[in-house]
């Protein structure tokens, strides 16, 4: 599998937006979505091979949807985003699958280096 198809699911449009211009730039075919409900419509058609997936969204929370997520696409590295960079959030992650956990504010060196590493390990 390589890495081609990403998903970004953030209500924060500016992250979105830019993730995706600079992901776009890379060459990746890049899906949006700003709530978790958006972002199952999405996976109803496309299945990432990352998926960023923000915490707190306006209809939930992402640790939530995790686990189901993973279920479903198990080959789908999901990298957690959120603000509130909380041990228990970080060992909620790792223990339902996520590949890892994103610090906001993040920048775009750690993001490209996240891809180069994803790309990587599935060459």
């Amino acid at each position: 599998m390589s890495c081609e198809t990403i998903l970004i699911v953030d209500d924060e449009v500016e992250i979105v937006n830019l993730l995706s211009r600079v992901l776009k730039r890379q060459g990746f075919d890049v899906y949006e979505a700003n709530t978790i409900h958006d972002g199952w419509q999405v996976l109803g058609n496309v299945t990432p091979d990352v998926l960023f997936l923000d915490i707190n969204l306006p209809d939930g929370n992402g640790l939530n949807e995790l686990a189901d997520i993973k279920q479903r696409f198990p080959a789908t590295k999901v990298i957690m985003i959120s603000a509130f960079d909380m041990q228990e959030y970080r060992a909620k992650a790792q223990e339902r699958g996520a590949y890892t956990f994103l610090s906001k504010p993040f920048n775009l060196t750690q993001v490209s280096d996240l891809i180069d590493k994803i790309k990587a390990t599935e060459a």
